[in-house]
């Protein structure tokens, strides 16, 4: 009984320090494996072989490689100058400027339509407010009938009042119940129209904001409008300044085709040298050896990877744990 706890125990001990001893193993196993499979030495002379074949390279081709492209550059460039020219003399500015000048026309007619949409919504506004203070009135009017009409309802027979006596529906001299209903339906039918009459200054107001909104667009389109004009008159001020000087459209156009067929051909030489260059880089490398180093270095990458997988195999592992065991008993005899 005491030895099987004895034996439980250290097994518990010897589980719970295993992973120490683990870690220690595969840092040692990653250790080897750089050391068994290191290729610093073999990279440093692909480098080197790759240094020495670019160099060999641009020996050859090198100086026609940059010579070609700043040939090509330049050409370029003035083809560029040219065609942007030959594109001021290309352009039909006539049309071009009656198109504006058509909409120049149009958003003058819409300016002048807005501002009349906008005068005519001031003069409605102004009239719904004289509306409105109409209303104001009325009510004012109804309020203080049915206000006197209490108060001599109320009010004692000395001081001319009806107070204490039953006053009749209707009365075609004296006070009766017909004059407060009428008074009453002509406070409700101010009231009504002071609340149509704000609705309406409401409504006048919010079209008034769009109308506002849609006068700024107007006006901004107006500005974009003439400013394009006034560009499309200097770019044909432009072309007369370029044809007093003697620039030719005809003369430009066979400058460029020439250009052009100069540029296909210095590209083909460009490309032509650089296919030279990459031959005598590669040509240069297989001659140094550069394919059978990287051959190498491809090798050791795929021992060196085979070896570190080796260190988790069942085998591995199962002898690990053994040579753990075997450790820990002997420095805890």
């Amino acid at each position: 009984m005491f030895g099987a706890i004895k034996s439980f125990i250290r097994n518990f001990r010897i589980t719970i320090d295993y992973p120490r001893y683990e870690r220690e193993q595969r840092a040692a196993h990653l250790a080897q494996a750089d050391r068994r499979f290191d290729a610093s030495q073999l990279n440093k002379e692909i480098a080197q072989i790759r240094q020495q074949a670019t160099a060999a390279g641009d020996q050859r081709f090198g100086s026609d490689v940059a010579s070609l492209r700043q040939r090509i550059a330049a050409t370029e460039q003035g083809l560029r100058k040219d065609r942007q020219l030959l594109s001021i003399f290309e352009r039909n500015y006539k049309a071009e400027l009656d198109a504006l000048y058509a909409q120049k026309t149009q958003l003058f007619e819409e300016k002048e339509g807005l501002l009349a949409d906008a005068q005519a919504m001031k003069a409605e506004r102004s009239a719904a407010h004289d509306d409105l203070q109409e209303a104001y009135d009325d009510l004012e009017d109804a309020k203080s009938d049915v206000d006197r009409w209490y108060a001599k309802s109320e009010r004692t027979p000395w001081l001319f009042g009806n107070g204490g006596k039953k006053l009749p529906k209707h009365s075609l001299f004296g006070q009766s119940h017909g004059d407060l209903s009428s008074a009453k339906y002509r406070r409700g039918e101010a009231v009504s129209d002071v609340g149509d009459s704000k609705r309406r200054i409401a409504d006048i107001k919010a079209r008034q904001a769009a109308a506002r909104q849609a006068i700024d667009r107007n006006y901004a389109e107006i500005g974009a409008v003439m400013e394009k004009i006034g560009a499309v008159k200097k770019d044909r001020q432009h072309m007369y300044d370029l044809k007093s000087e003697g620039v030719d459209p005809a003369v430009l156009r066979t400058t460029i085709q020439t250009a052009q067929s100069t540029l296909t051909d210095l590209e083909r030489q460009l490309r032509s040298s650089e296919n030279q260059r990459v031959a005598v880089i590669q040509e240069t490398q297989a001659r140094l050896g550069l394919g059978e180093r990287e051959a190498a270095v491809a090798d050791l990458l795929s021992r060196e990877a085979r070896f570190v997988e080796d260190f988790d195999s069942e085998q591995s592992r199962a002898t690990r744990q053994d040579e753990h065991r075997r450790q820990w008993m002997a420095s805890h005899a």
